[in-house]
């Protein structure tokens, strides 16, 4: 039986095969990076698109997050030019009436997170985005496969 490793909201783990990273999004986006050649990968559950004030969490924000876990990625280590990305969740949970900005985050996550990949030259082969129902995702470090979970529904994406 393979180690679950959970992240939760706001966090980063990585680790190598046969883990599997796991989690609960919403409007969050939940964004795995694997290295297909030495089989070790991680997982951001970012919660917010942009660190405007420096927090002393940057695991909470696709502009932290990401290049951080690539950074801890590389020095557990992956290689750069093999690493892949797969990204799921920003569904919009709720209905805001007025208050668009809430009502979009998710939106403004899935959006910040590609452009936070595309500063890293990092692909996106995998893309399970947006809706309006939450997920669960099981990331298996040992081939890299993503199963999604939402509303009742399961889709396994191979794709490395």
């Amino acid at each position: 039986m393979s180690e679950i490793i959970t992240v939760g909201v706001a966090q980063i783990r990585y680790s190598s095969s046969p883990a599997v990273l796991r989690t609960i999004l919403g409007s969050c986006v939940g964004i795995c990076i694997y290295d297909k050649v030495k089989k070790i990968g991680g997982m951001a559950h970012v919660l917010l698109p942009v660190n405007q004030k420096g927090t002393l969490n940057p695991e909470k924000y696709a502009d932290t997050a990401i290049p951080m876990l690539v950074k801890e990625l590389i020095k557990e280590g992956a290689k750069k030019e093999n690493l892949s990305a797969k990204i799921t969740g920003g569904a919009s949970m709720f209905k805001f009436g007025s208050n668009i900005a809430l009502g979009q985050i998710g939106d403004r996550n899935i959006e910040q997170t590609k452009l936070e990949l595309r500063k890293l030259d990092i692909a996106i082969l995998v893309e399970d985005v947006g809706g309006n129902l939450g997920r669960v995702i099981d990331f298996y470090l040992e081939d890299g496969r993503m199963k999604v979970k939402a509303g009742g529904q399961e889709k396994i994406y191979y794709k490395v």
